[in-house]
């Protein structure tokens, strides 16, 4: 009898240990979808070289820095760096010219960058100048190469029909992804619909792990976490209990 309860405690406690480790590999997943983003002031390179170092031990999906730390974070990152690094440019509205935003983005390619996440020219998006951005789409889309690009929009200044708008045409040119910054969860879904697969969709921002699950619920690929580094440890430790 003992030896048959032996045996049953064992099988039991493999099949835990089973379904933790499945929790912790979806939990691990889930962390993929958490970006970083260091777009302060105050981000220096002391700062940086510590949030690389963490970001690559959380394996969380993204860093997001300003083009000028672009080479110092590679370096940061490593030789098998598990995080992907990202340059914004022409942050936050996107006012930039054309010409100024590809020829940031060529280097920022140069000196290693991931990703590039290029601000729309919110301006004359509002002024329905859709052809505009739409060679700018294209003229960006060419300068990254073999590398993604992602167009980031204000949805605090948009209205939803233009923001729709914007994001159909970058999706048709062939961005990759979609940055909705002061998204909510119902312009959110209105967009994932409108695009329907064309490209993938950042949300912004959350400040907590309920509002980063939400986001992942009604279809972001990606969101951006002010506290990615906590949220991420969160969520390994809660599916190891």
């Amino acid at each position: 009898m003992g030896i048959e309860e032996n045996c049953t405690k064992s099988a039991e406690e493999e099949f835990e240990e089973f379904k933790r480790a499945n929790r912790v590999k979806e939990a691990k997943a889930t962390a993929l979808k958490i970006e970083c983003d260091c777009l302060t002031p105050l981000c220096d390179k002391a700062y940086l070289k510590d949030i690389c170092r963490r970001a690559n031990v959380q394996e969380i999906g993204a860093l997001v820095v300003y083009p000028a730390f672009v080479k110092a974070c590679v370096g940061f990152l490593g030789d098998d760096p598990k995080v992907s690094l990202i340059a914004a440019i022409s942050y936050p509205h996107g006012g930039d010219t054309t010409e100024v935003k590809a020829d940031a983005v060529k280097r920022a390619v140069k000196d290693g960058v991931d990703e590039v996440e290029v601000s729309a020219p919110v301006a004359l998006i509002k002024d329905g100048n859709f052809q505009y951005f739409k060679r700018e789409c294209k003229k960006l889309k060419k300068a990254a190469k073999v590398r993604a690009l992602r167009l980031a929009f204000d949805c605090t200044v948009l209205r939803e029909n233009e923001l729709v708008k914007a994001c159909q045409v970058a999706a048709d040119a062939g961005v990759n992804c979609v940055r909705l910054n002061g998204v909510d969860n119902e312009l959110l879904t209105t967009v994932k619909a409108k695009l329907k697969g064309k490209c993938l969709i950042k949300a912004d921002k959350a400040d907590d792990v309920n509002t980063f699950v939400s986001f992942c619920n009604v279809g972001a690929d990606a969101v951006n976490c002010p506290r990615a580094l906590d949220i991420a440890e969160y969520l390994i430790k809660s599916a190891q209990e």
